[in-house]
């Protein structure tokens, strides 16, 4: 805990058992192979790669559909994972603000996130608790998250402006100063039931990908505590964004 509580993230290997991911995967292609009863996949990088070149739209459902498994739901409600958030991050008794899932693939780095913070998105407080799961392993090819430890940068929240354009959620609200001068970690090698932990006022951003053919399927669970006096002070509602309203643009930073 103490680690977490300087660094602001943890990376823990074998954190869930395979089998755990591996539900999340097997829905997620029966979700992608019910769109289209004309073909039948095996793996999710075929399905993805098959849906995204021939039709957008119906790539952008899975996409969508992603966040509402069963399987997600179990694993962020799992006894593993309410221990790790307690043993690792002091996270006494937990609430699930956010479930998110992205699928980044070659060709498409217009909805990549660049350098940010998380608590620009969910608000909620600074000390919340992202929890990032890929559910295919990364490799360098497939990339993954670089992020700057709190031990160089402390834990403040930088300052921000709003995007210029909405393409996605991702461009809502951009780092407004220059990127500090610390040693940039990559996380870009991990297998199915390892973790990433970090709290939401790391800095961080993804990172395109290698492959023309693989892409990264991953999932967010962002997790707060009601005990925290900052989620109390918000009346326990996470922040909104969208194309329309940005909620932390309106919210003065700490």
């Amino acid at each position: 805990m103490g680690h977490f509580d300087t660094k602001g993230y943890a990376l823990t290997r074998g954190a869930f058992p395979n089998s755990e991911i591996l539900a999340i995967y097997d829905e997620l292609l029966r979700l992608g192979n019910t769109l289209d009863t004309t073909r039948s996949f095996s793996d999710l990088d075929s399905l993805w790669n098959h849906h995204k070149q021939n039709d957008r739209d119906r790539a952008s459902a899975i996409y969508n559909g992603f966040k509402y498994l069963a399987s997600i739901q179990r694993l962020a409600s799992s006894r593993a994972m309410h221990q790790h958030l307690r043993n690792f991050c002091d996270v006494q008794f937990p609430a699930l603000v956010d479930v998110n899932c992205r699928i980044d693939s070659r060709g498409e780095e217009k909805y990549l996130f660049g350098w940010h913070q998380d608590y620009w998105f969910s608000v909620c407080s600074p000390r919340a608790i992202v929890v990032w799961l890929p559910v295919t392993s990364l490799t360098p090819a497939t990339g993954g998250l670089q992020l700057i430890s709190n031990a160089h940068i402390g834990s403040r929240i930088f300052r921000t402006k709003p995007g210029s354009q909405y393409q996605s959620y991702a461009d809502a609200v951009l780092l407004n100063e220059d990127l500090p001068h610390s040693p940039i970690v990559t996380v870009d090698e991990m297998n199915q039931g390892d973790a990433l932990f970090f709290r939401f006022d790391v800095l961080h951003r993804s990172i395109p990908i290698q492959s023309e053919y693989r892409s990264r399927f991953t999932v967010q669970l962002r997790f707060a505590d009601y005990a925290d006096t900052d989620f109390i002070n918000a009346k326990y509602r996470p922040g909104t964004v969208n194309s329309q309203v940005v909620d932390y643009m309106n919210k003065e930073a700490p």
